[in-house]
């Protein structure tokens, strides 16, 4: 996934990792509300349950079949 990436920021006193997504030429914070991680490995996770298209299942039903 080319237009995701984990924003790594070394500040004075901590390292933290920043999630984004590339829209069309620039990078954003993927979260609305800008959460800020402090291991890459949560991180990584947040933005992978992000990603995670919800499963869905089709069930076929017959009423004469089944609703008797």
């Amino acid at each position: 996934m080319k237009n995701y990436r984990i924003k790594k920021y070394h500040g004075i006193y901590s390292t933290r990792y920043i999630p984004q997504e590339k829209i069309l030429f620039w990078w954003r914070n993927v979260f609305a509300v800008d959460p800020v991680y402090s291991t890459f490995e949560e991180a990584k996770k947040e933005l992978c349950k992000y990603l995670r298209k919800p499963a869905v299942e089709y069930i076929d039903f017959d009423c004469e079949r089944d609703c008797k």
